[in-house]
């Protein structure tokens, strides 16, 4: 075998293995793998609402909230946190506490509170149960989650998550329409998503 023989076969046999190793191995969604970051997002912060006067501090670090003991129906909320010029905020801190399925909040415990971060690419996951609503006077708030958000350089935020199509959303005297969601059923969970914009400092 002469050189020029020898050396077209080595480059033959290394283009084929550089086309195997390639070749893109296909991703299986198994239910637990976060959404893909966004290419897009609102340049515009997201807008304060009240912290009404169920907060409690010290909520211990959790991104699941619910048990298999407790009632109402399985929710999973996932989303970012960016900045007015849709970078990724890592590392926020997200403080959050809901009614249970109810409408009551625990003030002896932690019942359906948790603080969560967000990872690299700004990520947050959150697994619980869709919160009951309570009499705020004479009418029901509609259903809510509470949340505080904090990250080095950027202004925190009070805010809350409402869900689109809740009889309640109409005359509710705190809503704002930027923070209600839209919603699913997935396999027998109830599925949203909500990304977060913080003004900086």
């Amino acid at each position: 075998m002469d050189r020029r023989t020898f050396l077209g076969i080595g480059g033959l046999l290394l283009g084929t293995a550089c086309s195997r190793r390639a070749t893109a191995t296909p991703q299986v969604d198994d239910g637990d793998v976060l959404p893909p970051v966004p290419e897009a997002c609102a340049a515009v912060a997201t807008v304060a609402n009240i912290e009404g006067p169920f907060y409690k501090r010290g909520a211990p670090s959790r991104s699941v909230l619910a048990t298999a003991n407790d009632t109402g129906e399985r929710l999973r909320l996932t989303g970012t946190v960016r900045t007015t010029s849709c970078a990724p905020i890592a590392n926020a801190r997200l403080d959050v506490w809901h009614a249970n399925a109810r409408g009551g909040y625990d003030l002896d415990g932690f019942r359906f509170r948790g603080v969560m971060t967000t990872d690299a690419h700004g990520r947050w996951d959150l697994r619980t149960i869709v919160p009951g609503r309570y009499l705020n006077g004479d009418r029901y708030r509609p259903t809510h989650i509470h949340i505080k958000l904090a990250a080095r350089g950027y202004q925190p935020l009070t805010t809350q998550l409402y869900f689109a199509d809740d009889p309640f959303n109409e005359g509710d005297p705190f809503i704002e329409p930027s923070l209600v969601m839209s919603h699913r059923l997935v396999r027998d969970v109830r599925t949203a998503s909500f990304d977060f914009v913080l003004a900086s400092t």
